[in-house]
């Protein structure tokens, strides 16, 4: 005890050094053993728990869903992530879809709804399907300009050139029996009195049938329509004259154009059939000629006369 308490100072020193080489032991011993379960850990994971049956298989649909992500989709028009398309418009400014009417008459939205280029110039004037019919066509007739069989009908490429109308020279007057009265419509000349068989003088006709006929005015009067049927000697085409009414000339002559195809003209005499491509089968026949319109019928229906003008300017 005397030693401790003479020498306390080198007793003091040497406790503390133990002190600290045991405790730096103790850190290094800490620090292999930590060492040691880290490298455990990873080489050997602790495994996990199976996914139970029903989870599996929403775990395998989410799988799959990831690797298929869903595409953006939209059932109308959006303008989000689209550019607005501008143009130039008539007056020489900036103009979109929503504000100005590209090709008038026809609207934007019939365009986008077939899917034509609105940014052609020339939109109005193509044939997408090749039916014969403009895009202007179309939209006037209310067809499909896409769809070959849908277009409007092959009448509204014929208009009227021009007509030439010329009134028959004789008229049915009157008749008795079996003999029949016969007058120039300006009575410039004798009455003839002819039967069937006889020809009307001054004229390559005769007369080949006479058909009794009565109707009703608006007034309710009982009126004599009866007609007599001539017929040319040469040609065999016939005319009918119908009583106390002025005939028009088979010399009447209606000139056409038909821009089906291509623009062609072509004249037509009163009474007389023609066709029109590609309907060649077809027959239409020219039963009057007036200074504003033509009125032709589809032979196969003959009581429905067709109204012919001259094309709009």
């Amino acid at each position: 005890m005397d030693w401790i308490r003479t020498h306390y100072d080198r007793v003091t020193l040497i406790a503390a050094a133990s002190f600290l080489f045991i405790s730096a032991v103790s850190i290094w011993w800490s620090a292999v053993q930590f060492g040691n379960n880290l490298i455990a850990h990873q080489t050997a994971p602790q495994p996990k728990k199976a996914t139970p049956p029903g989870k599996a298989l929403e775990v395998d649909h989410a799988a799959e869903q990831l690797q298929h992500p869903a595409q953006w989709k939209s059932s109308g028009r959006s303008g989000l992530f689209v550019p607005e398309k501008h143009f130039i418009g008539a007056n020489g400014l900036p103009a979109t879809l929503q504000n100005t009417q590209v090709h008038p008459p026809v609207p934007n939205d019939w365009f986008e709804q077939f899917g034509l280029s609105i940014v052609d110039a020339d939109v109005l004037d193509q044939d997408p399907d090749g039916d014969g019919f403009t895009n202007l066509d179309e939209w006037q007739g209310g067809t499909n300009p896409t769809d070959k069989d849908s277009h409007p009908d092959y009448l509204t490429k014929l208009h009227l050139v021009s007509a030439t109308e010329e009134p028959f020279r004789f008229m049915f007057s009157s008749w008795v029996g079996g003999t029949f009265a016969i007058n120039t419509i300006d009575q410039s000349e004798p009455t003839q009195f002819l039967k069937i068989g006889d020809m009307i003088h001054g004229t390559p006709f005769k007369i080949v049938k006479f058909v009794e006929k009565h109707a009703r005015n608006q007034y309710g009067t009982n009126l004599d329509v009866s007609e007599l049927v001539l017929e040319h000697k040469e040609t065999k085409e016939q005319l009918t004259l119908v009583k106390e009414k002025v005939a028009m000339s088979p010399q009447s002559v209606a000139t056409f154009a038909y821009a089906w195809g291509g623009r062609r003209e072509f004249e037509v005499r009163k009474d007389q059939e023609f066709s029109l491509k590609p309907l060649d089968d077809l027959k239409y026949k020219l039963v009057d000629v007036q200074s504003t319109k033509a009125v032709i019928v589809n032979t196969q229906k003959p009581n429905e006369p067709i109204e012919i003008g001259f094309a709009a300017p």
